[in-house]
């Protein structure tokens, strides 16, 4: 059994969580259907939750995929080129993955303290704070960044191998 790390542990809580999030929605639009087609009595705020469900879900779930694999990706060129191309194309789109996260993490967490100081309100059919969801973009990209810098150490190991 492989030894897992904190941030190992912390990916797979957060895409566990998310999974538990993903139930939550599915039952919540259960209920609803039930409700609206059995009764005519439509809860108001099942759409609107299921909303924040999906939004939460993809930022805390998107770091354990990537390092899962499952991230959509073109492999037809890739798998042609020669092993040391492989990697060092490897380590480029994932250095450039820490960059895009880095910049993401950067503006999202300055703009949910923005909203935290200016306490800026959602207002639909319930009313929540945006820094709330800002941060959720902030900490989703935060772990990213890791994850693709890991996955960057790896393809310079692999290069190392194969030199």
């Amino acid at each position: 059994m492989q030894k897992r790390g904190l941030f190992d542990s912390i990916i797979d809580f957060l895409a566990l969580l998310g999974g538990v999030l993903l139930v939550g929605a599915v039952l919540i639009m259960s209920v609803e259907i039930f409700m609206r087609y059995f009764f005519a009595k439509p809860l108001i705020w099942t759409v609107e939750v299921c909303e924040y469900i999906l939004f939460t879900m993809t930022f805390l779930a998107a770091p354990w995929l990537l390092k899962k694999g499952g991230h959509v990706g073109v492999d037809i060129l890739v798998e042609r080129l020669n092993p040391k191309l492989q990697g060092w194309l490897g380590v480029f789109s994932s250095a450039t993955g820490v960059f895009v996260s880095g910049v993401v993490v950067w503006f999202s967490a300055a703009a949910a303290w923005n909203s935290y100081v200016n306490r800026v309100l959602i207002t639909k059919t319930m009313t929540m704070y945006e820094f709330f969801f800002l941060a959720l973009i902030s900490i989703g990209y935060f772990l990213l960044m890791g994850q693709f810098a890991r996955q960057g150490l790896q393809h310079l190991r692999r290069l190392k191998e194969v030199n």
